[in-house]
């Protein structure tokens, strides 16, 4: 895959069921600061212009890359006085080391004895530390329980499988909403976790901040030592995808529909904390539980900046990225995401209000689980189906 130096690029993660008829075969807490029933303000998406005239993102598919097992997360490992690796996750429980080309160079880590893809279970998401020493990977356990886990890596790139040691432990209630997202900033992980599954967020614990399920968890590092994770944010159904702009420090986050609206938020990484994303009271913008308003109403809601209906054969989005590369002639700030049961891979331009400013159709992939970016900022589409597909130029 091309590599042009950025100096952070988060791990992402896995597209997933929205209602609760889909299956697609394809992570003690304390409460999040009450800060009242506020909206937050439009953050600063391309860090340049407010406004964007003539926006344009000239893109296509390129030619497939098979051979994998179901691919659910790219991730960046950056180290110093070396040229940046980049990782495949399978989520059967290997994590590939790739050459240039997005093919498999060795085995990074085999954990399928650990783990098993089954329903929305399985190796899900992988972040590195910034000096690259350490990698941290989020997977359901035989047990379909969270695990949090860390590596100390070789000098060839590959994980030390007797390091191994579990920083964080959530059972999970039903198989399905495992979430996945793991990112590491500024030495914390941050955690993006479902709401525990069935459907309809039956025992209410979304907007509970006592539970760490459909939350944003944040682990912190002090002397050597993790604590036991704090509940940042809430409201969240189930965020597969999240990218973390290394321009703009902005999180973006798909958080997977229930019954009618799949929806995208966006939020400065510094504004996250006592955030509230509104489900399940809310789905998207449309009132679902209405006995969770007065739950939500304690916290800053995050208004979605893009949602859709299911509609034309769109059911689950599979979260994106922001497109920072340089072999696309791109004028204005692009997010690029998928809907696995349509196939389409889908681009909407976003200017510094937030304001969508275009919107356009790439091409078809078979059940993409995520759009994400390499090293260089370029974007590929991973497909549950076996495949690694570039956006490239038309």
């Amino acid at each position: 895959m091309r590599k042009r130096w950025l100096p952070f690029l988060a791990a992402l993660f896995i597209a997933a069921c929205g209602g609760d008829a889909r299956t697609n075969t394809s992570p003690s807490i304390g409460d999040v600061p009450s800060t009242g029933s506020t909206s937050t303000e439009p953050a600063n998406v391309s860090g340049t212009d407010p406004v964007t005239e003539n926006p344009s993102f000239p893109a296509t598919l390129g030619a497939p890359i098979e051979g994998w097992t179901e691919p659910v997360d790219l991730a960046i490992r950056y180290a110093a006085g070396a040229a940046p690796l980049e990782y495949l996750v399978e989520r059967t429980g290997v994590i590939s080391v790739l050459d240039g080309d997005g093919n498999r160079a060795n085995t990074a880590l085999d954990i399928s004895d650990l783990t098993m893809a089954d329903g929305e279970r399985g190796l899900l998401g992988l972040a590195f530390s910034f000096d690259g020493s350490r990698a941290f990977v989020n997977y359901t356990d035989l047990d379909g329980n969270t695990n949090i886990d860390q590596y100390y890596l070789n000098s060839d790139g590959t994980f030390d499988p007797t390091s191994r040691t579990r920083l964080y432990f959530l059972p999970q209630p039903y198989p399905n909403h495992n979430g996945g997202e793991i990112v590491w900033a500024d030495g914390d992980l941050y955690i993006f976790t479902g709401d525990g599954g069935s459907a309809g967020d039956p025992d209410r614990v979304a907007l509970n901040p006592r539970s760490p399920l459909g939350k944003v968890v944040r682990l912190r590092e002090v002397d050597g030592l993790w604590n036991t994770g704090d509940v940042i944010a809430i409201g969240l159904r189930n965020p597969w995808r999240v990218f973390l702009d290394p321009l703009t420090d902005i999180f973006w986050i798909a958080d997977v529909g229930q019954n009618e609206i799949e929806e995208i938020n966006m939020v400065a990484r510094e504004a996250i904390e006592g955030a509230s994303f509104g489900w399940s009271y809310l789905e998207a913008g449309q009132v679902f539980n209405s006995d969770q308003a007065d739950a939500h109403a304690l916290y800053t809601s995050v208004e979605p900046i893009l949602e859709y209906q299911h509609s034309d054969g769109r059911c689950s989005i599979s979260g994106g990225a922001v497109y920072r590369g340089e072999s696309i002639a791109a004028v204005g700030t692009w997010f690029v995401y998928a809907d696995w049961c349509s196939g389409e891979v889908l681009a909407t331009c976003f200017e510094d209000s937030g304001d969508q400013c275009g919107s356009m159709a790439i091409g078809n992939v078979p059940h993409p689980v995520g759009v994400v970016a390499d090293a260089g900022g370029e974007l590929w589409v991973l497909s549950q189906d076996g495949l690694v597909v570039p956006i490239t130029a038309s």
